[in-house]
């Protein structure tokens, strides 16, 4: 008879991103994650005990986030892809520069960071590695951004973590497939809500660009600087456009064509950045204002570019926002969404340029999730990264036994 699995979410059960979950299997500890949630200031999952191994499964700072603070605490052996490594790298350090510009404190410092690099050991998807004489790990593409995966462990029972993931190919990446398992943990997102058909999605994206272009506007697309705003980037080439690319998304765009092994087409992505204008300094954002389109960080309009660009163009009724990612709620994006209005540098101001969002999400979406979770064919599944569980019970309440922990709730399968 198997053994009992132990388990519990330091963060991002009940909610969306601050991801970190201990599972004890074979007598070994393993932690998947270690993120933060975003806002002024960010909150934090709780501290874990020792672990055995930590499991990176991509590099947005909700699932990574915290990793030098882990490691500032004790000798760590991270597993991720390389690309993995570098984006969670750069995205750390712009954490304590942003935490600096806004007047908070983040729990590590630059040289936990250094630190958290010399934890990490490479791995690959389509690998598998022995864990002492009872346990294989096999890693399989997420199929949500670059370099992220899913983490399989093969014992007594077989456990499949997901992280995030998407099973529709996009422009960067082709989505993943089932895993057939025992017990599932799986994100939930986009639980309750399905995403619109993609390529008439972009179709409708790009009239809408021309549209604003042909009243004399300019699209300003806020978009997440890892992985969402190359896929805008690559939807827009050949079209023929103005494009101007602001923001920390040209030094992710370089790491992505340094690791062509993990992209869906390495060809299109140099081809879209060969394409657009990058702005380098205050002139080139006064340039990028006579652009029919400005792709700029950050994509919840928190900070970054995204702010000058909306203070010279927010009461300009031809031109327009057009937002392509989730909008957490406390954010900038949500505030517009919802109110039409922004917080510039604390002054809370109305927005009169026209608003709309369009559905480039790398996440699967509620139908999908059902279908893939069926495909797995596990006894238990475990819901997380979701602030809205419900919908996903009751459509898989007659496929398996669903679990909705709560933070900090110890629960055993």
């Amino acid at each position: 008879m198997s053994s009992p699995l132990d388990c519990q979410f330091l963060g991002g059960g009940n909610e969306v991103g601050n991801v970190a979950m201990l599972l004890e299997y074979n007598r070994r500890r393993f932690l998947f994650d270690y993120g933060m949630a975003p806002g002024k200031p960010p909150s934090f999952p709780l501290p874990p005990p020792p672990v055995d191994l930590t499991l990176l499964s991509h590099g947005h700072l909700d699932h990574t986030g915290m990793i030098p603070w882990l490691c500032a605490q004790s000798d760590q052996t991270i597993n991720a892809t390389m690309v993995t490594g570098e984006l969670s790298n750069l995205l750390q350090k712009d954490s304590i520069k942003i935490a600096l510009m806004d007047g908070y404190s983040i729990p590590y410092s630059s040289n936990d960071i250094r630190e958290a690099e010399h934890c990490l050991i490479p791995v690959e998807p389509g690998t598998r590695r022995e864990i002492g004489q009872d346990t294989e790990l096999l890693f399989h593409s997420s199929g949500h951004i670059p370099g992220g995966l899913m983490f399989e462990l093969r014992g007594d029972k077989t456990v499949l973590f997901t992280g995030d993931f998407n099973v529709v190919d996009t422009h960067l990446v082709k989505g993943t497939s089932p895993v057939k398992c025992d017990v599932l943990f799986m994100e939930g997102t986009y639980a309750g809500r399905d995403h619109v058909n993609r390529p008439e999605m972009e179709r409708a994206f790009v009239e809408k660009i021309n549209e604003v272009v042909n009243r004399g506007g300019v699209a300003i697309v806020p978009a997440f600087a890892l992985a969402r705003s190359q896929e805008i980037l690559i939807a827009l080439k050949d079209q023929g456009l103005n494009v101007w690319f602001d923001g920390m998304g040209r030094k992710i765009s370089k790491i992505f064509l340094q690791y062509p092994r993990y992209l869906r087409s390495p060809k299109d992505l140099k081809k879209a950045m060969k394409e657009v204008n990058l702005v380098h300094s205050d002139h080139g954002r006064k340039l990028a204002l006579k652009a029919d389109v400005i792709v700029t960080s950050s994509g919840m309009m928190d900070g970054g570019p995204i702010l000058s660009y909306m203070m010279k163009l927010k009461n300009d009724k031809k031109s327009a926002v057009l937002l392509t990612g989730y909008q957490v709620e406390g954010t900038n994006s949500r505030l517009l969404i919802e109110k039409g209005k922004m917080a510039f540098y604390g002054v809370v101001e109305t927005v009169d340029c026209e608003v709309e969002y369009f559905d480039f999400s790398a996440h699967a979406g509620h139908t999908q999730l059902v279908n893939f979770a069926k495909g797995c064919k596990p006894d238990k599944i475990v819901l997380f990264h979701s602030d809205n569980r419900e919908p996903l019970v009751e459509s898989l309440k007659d496929t398996a036994e669903v679990l909705t922990p709560m933070n900090g709730e110890a629960f055993q399968l």
